[in-house]
């Protein structure tokens, strides 16, 4: 096997998560933003158990309004979802943003939904640190 490039980023051996002690996951749900939407997802995903929410939003991982209210109302982050910022597009960065980092969201970076779920998986394997967690984001 010939590889023409190396990843930048932190992963598999170079990885600080260890899952061989685990039977289970935290679980984490993936919530699709749209034109408007009914935020009643987001409080079913938080009264349901999830303890992070990857938002697949549009664009550079936005989200509507009323989807960010939804977020706000499910109370403080020690005991909310840990809430995840991604896109849809298919491409692209999700960076932070002042906004949405002061609503206590953590940037999926150029993550899709599914791999911002299973880092966010894993990250709760370790913390509910936000920093910590835009840290393993920034990395992985």
């Amino acid at each position: 096997m010939t590889f023409y490039r190396a990843s930048t980023k932190r992963h598999t051996s170079r990885s600080e998560f260890d899952v061989s002690t685990l039977s289970n996951l935290p679980k984490v749900e993936i919530l699709y933003a749209y034109a408007e939407p009914g935020v009643d997802m987001v409080k079913a995903l938080g009264a349901g158990g999830a303890r992070g929410i990857v938002v697949a939003g549009t664009g550079a991982g936005g989200m509507s309004d009323p989807e960010r209210a939804a977020v706000k109302a499910l109370g403080p982050l020690e005991t909310r979802p840990v809430v995840v910022r991604s896109n849809r597009t298919g491409n692209g960065r999700v960076i932070p943003r002042k906004e949405y980092d002061a609503e206590l969201m953590v940037p999926a970076d150029n993550l899709n939904p599914q791999k911002a779920r299973v880092l966010l998986m894993l990250a709760l394997t370790r913390t509910r640190d936000l920093a910590e967690i835009r840290r393993m984001f920034r990395e992985y």
